[in-house]
């Protein structure tokens, strides 16, 4: 099929069905979909969020076993002055610092995480994208963590933000997950792999 019939094929189906029940359609196919057939190319949706090639500070995690490998948008970030990854500092409290080197502006810190190292200023600025990590995700956006609520207050500040949730495959959920009130829902779901 070339792209003039597929083309004209869409626009008949659109016609016959509308197209929200296209996109419900869509949708519906990607949350069926299971293990490393999810995962599109992370790395161009990662660096194809609004406002992410411009925006001059991106809060990321540094990933533990079991989460998706987003080391080498990390390094890049870093590389490029714009990465902020959180510390724990206290019960239920954790700040960002700006990363410029994953080798000297890291230590193992709460939990086992590398965090950013004692010495480092805390970042107070905007912080327009965050990619967010969970032990599991639904593609409505809906995301459980570790359960100390950390992300859930912290982006609770940053209600403009965007948020993608960075998941692999295995935290992919295809039922409902249950969500508190404070639980913060992402804008996008990427599947990335644990491994690389």
């Amino acid at each position: 099929m070339n792209m003039v019939t597929a083309f004209v094929a869409i626009i008949l189906v659109m016609l016959v069905f509308g197209s929200s029940q296209i996109v419900e359609l869509v949708l519906k196919k990607r949350r069926e979909k299971r293990g490393e057939d999810i995962i599109r190319d992370p790395w161009t949706e990662i660096h194809e969020i609004p406002g992410y090639r411009n925006s001059r500070n991106i809060a990321a995690f540094y990933p533990l076993k079991g989460e998706a490998n987003i080391m080498p948008i990390l390094e890049e970030l870093a590389l490029e002055g714009r990465l902020l990854l959180p510390r724990c500092e206290g019960e239920g409290i954790m700040n960002f610092y700006k990363v410029n080197s994953l080798r000297k502006d890291l230590a193992k810190g709460h939990f086992g995480i590398m965090e950013p190292r004692e010495g480092l200023e805390k970042f107070e600025g905007e912080i327009p994208i965050f990619l967010v990590p969970g032990t599991k995700f639904n593609w409505d956006g809906c995301r459980v963590g570790h359960g100390k609520g950390y992300y859930d207050r912290f982006l609770a500040k940053y209600p403009k933000a965007y948020k993608a949730g960075i998941a692999t495959p295995a935290q992919i959920s295809q039922e409902p997950l249950p969500q508190k009130e404070t639980d913060i829902r992402m804008d996008v779901i990427i599947a990335c792999k644990e491994r690389y």
